[in-house]
C-alpha cells in the first residue's frame, strides 16, 4: 500500500513539474528580479553597474508629485470600475435572462467589446473624444457645442473619460460570468418568492443578490486587480498625457523603465503595484468572508 502511495506521489509529481518551472522561471525569478532592482541604480542596459541604494527609490517615489498623481488616477479608476461595473452587469444578466427572444444577439452585442484587445478600444474611443474627433463634432451639429469639451486633455474630464471606456470595456465580461450564476439558481426559489409576494425589486435584493454573493465578490476581486494593473488602454488614448495628467503607476513604470532608463524607479514601482495588488485582495476576500458569516 505505501509502495502505491509512493508511486502516484511520484506520478504526479512529474505532471506537476514541467507546470512548476514553467511558474518559477516566469513568475518568480522575475518577482526577484523586480525586487532586487528595486533597491537599485541601474540604467537597464546589460553590463553597466547596478549600484545598491536600499529603500531610495521608494522613498523618493513617494517624495514624487508624479507617483502620488499616478497612485490617485489609479484610485479613480478602481472605484469607478467597481462602483459600476458589477452593478450594471447584473443588471444586464437579470434583464438578458427574462428575455425570451433575442437572447443570444443581445448577449453578443454586449459580449463584443470584450473580445476587442483593449489597445484596439483605446484607439478607436482616442478618435472619438479628440478635440476634433466624433463626439465633440456630433455636438456641434445638433447644436450643443456648448457641451463639447477637450476630453482627455482637460483635468476635469481626462480621468472620467478613461474611467468611462474601462467600464464600457468590461461590462460584458463580468456580465456574462453573473449570467452563468443566474443559471445556477432554481426557478423554484423564484416560484415560492412570488407566492410570499416579492415584487421584481425584492426579489432582485433579497433573493439574486444573497444567492450570488460568492460570485460578486469574486467579481469585485477581479475588477479590482484589473483596473489597478490598467497598461494598454491609457497608453493607447494619452499615453499617460498631457504632462503625466492621464498617468497610472503602469504607465510610469514603463515611462521610467523604458524612457527615462530609470530601471530602479520602475521595478520599484511594479513592487508597489504588487502590494497594493495582495492587500486588495487580502482585503477584498476578508470583507467576503465576514459578509458571508453576517
Amino acid at each position: 500500500m505505501h509502495v502505491k502511495t509512493s508511486r502516484a506521489r511520484l506520478f504526479a509529481a512529474c505532471f506537476l513539474l514541467p507546470a512548476l518551472l514553467v511558474y518559477i522561471a516566469f513568475q518568480i525569478v522575475p518577482l526577484i528580479g523586480a525586487v532586487y532592482f528595486a533597491l537599485a541604480r541601474w540604467d537597464g542596459i546589460a553590463g553597466s553597474e547596478v549600484t545598491f541604494v536600499g529603500l531610495k527609490n521608494f522613498i523618493n517615489l513617494f517624495k514624487d508629485k508624479a507617483f502620488l498623481l499616478a497612485l490617485k488616477n489609479m484610485a479613480v479608476m478602481v472605484v469607478g470600475s467597481v462602483v459600476f461595473h458589477t452593478p450594471i452587469a447584473l443588471l444586464l444578466a437579470v434583464a438578458l435572462q427574462a428575455t425570451k427572444r433575442g437572447f443570444r444577439l443581445f448577449k453578443a452585442i454586449y459580449f463584443i467589446p470584450t473580445v476587442f484587445p483593449l489597445t484596439a478600444i483605446g484607439l478607436m474611443w482616442m478618435f472619438v473624444f479628440m478635440p476634433n474627433g466624433a463626439l465633440n463634432a456630433l455636438l456641434k451639429n445638433i447644436g450643443l457645442t456648448f457641451l463639447a469639451q477637450n476630453w482627455l486633455i482637460d483635468k476635469a474630464t481626462a480621468m472620467n473619460t478613461i474611467t468611462f471606456v474601462n467600464i464600457w470595456a468590461g461590462i460584458g465580461y463580468y456580465m456574462v460570468i453573473l449570467l452563468a450564476g443566474l443559471t445556477t439558481i432554481s426557478p423554484d426559489i423564484y416560484e415560492a418568492a412570488e407566492i410570499d409576494g416579492v415584487n421584481a425589486t425584492q426579489k432582485l435584493f433579497q433573493v439574486t443578490v444573497p444567492i450570488l454573493k460568492p460570485t460578486l465578490v469574486m467579481c469585485i476581486l477581479m475588477d479590482i486587480m484589473g483596473s489597478i494593473k490598467v497598461f494598454d488602454l491609457v497608453f493607447a488614448m494619452t499615453g499617460g498625457g498631457p504632462n503625466g495628467l492621464t498617468n497610472l503607476p503602469t504607465t510610469l513604470m514603463y515611462q521610467e523603465a523604458f524612457l527615462y532608463d530609470h530601471y530602479g524607479v520602475g521595478s520599484a514601482i511594479g513592487v508597489v503595484i504588487m502590494l497594493i495588488c495582495l492587500t486588495a485582495t487580502g482585503l477584498t476576500e476578508a470583507l467576503g468572508k465576514k459578509s458571508n458569516r453576517d
